[in-house]
């Protein structure tokens, strides 16, 4: 399963159907922007 959120920055969330297992890509920063577990948990 996948599903992708935005467009200049765009949120990728991916995982099992029927699983523990789950995983995020965020494309779209620039290089050297620290992107902390805290920012995204907040948001």
């Amino acid at each position: 399963m996948k599903n992708t959120f935005g467009q200049s920055v765009a949120l990728t969330v991916f995982g099992e159907s029927h699983g523990p297992g789950v995983g995020v890509v965020l494309d779209g920063l620039c290089s050297g922007i620290d992107v902390r577990d805290e920012d995204i948990k907040a948001a």
